[in-house]
Order: C-alpha cells, then structure tokens, then sequence
C-alpha cells in the first residue's frame, strides 16, 4: 500500500495551507474594521447635520413669527433635543424681521467624533430660512 503525503480526505487542505486563512484574516481585518468604524463616524455626523439644519428651521420660524432671538434660541433647542444648546453659535440675517423680508439663521455646532477616525471634533453648520411675517 502506497501512502502520500498529502490527504486526499475530501475537502481538507493540505498541511502546507494550514495557516493560509488566518493571514488572510489579518490582512483582511483591519480594512474591514475601518470601513465599519468610517460608517459609523459618517452616519453619527449625517445625523447631527440633520438635527442642526432642524434647529435652524425652528429658529427662523420663530424669528420670521415672533421677531425675538432669546425666543428663536429656545426654539432650536427644543428643535434639536439630542444636542446641548449651550454649544450652538447663533448668526441671525438680517437682526430683525421687515415685512416681506426673508430671515435666514445660521446655527453653527462643533461635536466630538465616536471614533477619531477622522479627527477629534467636527463643526456642523445648519442654515433655515423662512420669509417674515409668518
């Protein structure tokens, strides 16, 4: 009986490609972790663009209502409840409402990354617009 060296067990590798798959694991993995972590970081600041550009909106509607910026502060506060407003920066254009003029706020928000992939903090910038006089 002749016996070879290498198995002929179907489907088992040979005893040289034993370690095969675990190199390629290791090249493999750190890019896949990092393609994971940069989708978390892209939708973690996707979603404070949304809740920025939200609280601009609820500003300019309070302004272009009620022409009062403490009152167009609280607004997009309570137009972005995941956030601290005491971190908004606001700019108002123009300072006080006219008839038939447009009232635009720039409310502007720096926030930390999850994963500081792509720095430590990131300054989101949301812009609304509304037309004075309701």
């Amino acid at each position: 009986m002749i016996r070879s060296s290498s198995r002929s067990i179907k489907g088992a590798r040979p005893w040289k490609e034993r370690g095969a798959v675990a190199v390629e694991f290791a090249l493999v993995a750190p890019i896949l972790l990092a393609l994971v972590a940069g989708i978390v970081e892209f939708s973690h600041a996707y979603n404070l663009q949304i809740s920025v550009t939200q609280a601009a909106r609820e500003a300019a509607r309070e302004m272009a209502i009620n022409d009062d910026q403490g009152a167009a502060a609280l607004a997009a506060a309570a137009g972005a409840p995941g956030l601290n407003a005491d971190d908004f920066q606001y700019s108002f254009s123009p300072a006080a409402c006219s008839a038939d003029a447009d009232m635009t706020v720039t409310v502007t928000y720096p926030a930390a990354t999850l994963t500081g992939i792509f720095g430590s903090t990131v300054t989101v910038t949301g812009v609304g617009a509304m037309r004075c006089g309701g």
